[in-house]
């Protein structure tokens, strides 16, 4: 298969595998990748029922269309993948002739990622509505207090009275502390350090950061990286923070409901099709933090992003909200999945080119 052949069919949004006679993976596409979640090392050589099974065994379907030359279609299959997930979708296997010896293609579409991306959106949607609405109000709480914080200073350098002072004292501090409070709601206020990083290198900072705490010594803390992942346009620092306020979130959920055998998992993948704009599609580094813990309350599933909402006994509700802010500035977004055992949270960090960031700088 030619260069130019090789980039179109990694390129395509449906998933792309090519199968040797042996059933053992030669080439498998990014949306295929990121549909079987699975990963380029993994998948290359490995024969195709490691990857995902159907019930009945599918491996006979395939045999036969390579050995008869024929192609088929199967409707709503249900893909059993690695860590117990299921997906459905629809396939077609196409035998293929490369030189002598037979091959098979499969494509394979995702069935539930139209209407997955369309409520994300949806939610999306309304989460920047409301949070704006907070930012917006957030700023108009920090103006008078600046105002307050002055007239009591002032009011005490002209007052005598040591005890009176005392009351001008709990004014500049409660002014103080809701001053930090807004900040934390308004987020990160310095403009963003961007330069290309590998992404595992805030990820592995997080990782040793946390094996030193004690908090998470009886928490098991996996990692799956996709070494094919390029540079990203990021301000590593804010990335680390994100992670690691998903990674406490995550320790927090376990440690609250007590789970017998608690583990916390950080995966990396190449994602084609990621909605990140209404409308508009993008190719993407999803970053995945999962956790075994209870999941998370139907009361806060729509409103988790929004400043102050927490499902933590204690806890401020102010680190989701950062960490949305923080991938917004690099044009990203984050969302989740949950259900008891299981709770996923994705951030997608668009996968561009060195060359559309300088005529961007260039445009200003």
């Amino acid at each position: 298969m030619d260069k130019f052949n090789d980039r179109y069919i990694s390129e395509l949004n449906t998933g792309i595998i090519i199968l040797d006679k042996s059933l053992r993976i030669v080439l498998i596409n990014s949306s295929a990748l990121s549909f079987l979640d699975t990963s380029e090392m993994t998948s290359v050589g490995s024969k195709i029922d490691s990857i995902f099974y159907e019930e009945p065994d599918n491996s006979n379907s395939f045999k036969d269309s390579l050995k008869e030359n024929r192609s088929f279609t199967k409707t709503d299959a249900v893909l059993y993948l690695k860590r117990g997930k299921k997906v459905l979708c629809n396939y077609s296997i196409h035998p293929i002739s490369k030189e002598s010896e037979g091959s098979l293609l499969i494509e394979i579409i995702n069935k539930e990622a139209s209407s997955e991306l369309i409520e994300r959106y949806r939610i999306q949607a309304n989460q920047q509505i409301s949070q704006d609405f907070v930012r917006n109000m957030a700023h108009e709480i920090k103006n008078p207090l600046s105002g307050i914080r002055g007239s009591a200073q002032l009011l005490s350098n002209k007052l005598n009275d040591d005890k009176q002072k005392e009351y001008t004292d709990i004014i500049i501090k409660q002014t103080d502390r809701l001053t930090a409070l807004v900040d934390n709601i308004l987020g990160p206020n310095k403009k963003p350090d961007f330069q290309w990083q590998n992404i595992h290198y805030p990820i592995e900072n997080v990782i040793n950061l946390i094996q030193k705490e004690v908090s998470f010594s009886g928490i098991k803390v996996l990692k799956d990286f996709d070494p094919s992942i390029p540079e990203l346009f990021i301000d590593s620092y804010l990335m680390e923070n994100s992670i690691l306020n998903l990674v406490k979130n995550a320790r927090d959920a376990l440690l609250e409901s007590d789970i017998a055998s608690p583990k916390i998992e950080i995966i990396t993948r190449i994602s084609h099709g990621e909605i990140i704009e209404k409308n508009k599609t993008a190719t993407v580094c999803k970053i995945s933090v999962t956790d075994n813990g209870p999941g998370i309350s139907d009361e806060i599933r729509d409103s988790i992003f929004f400043p102050m909402i927490t499902g933590k006994d204690k806890g401020t509700g102010l680190g989701l909200s950062i960490t949305q802010g923080i991938i917004s500035q690099h044009k990203g977004n984050i969302h989740f999945n949950s259900k008891p055992s299981k709770t996923e949270f994705f951030i997608n960090i668009p996968i561009i080119d060195s060359d559309d960031i300088n005529i961007k700088i260039a445009n200003g």
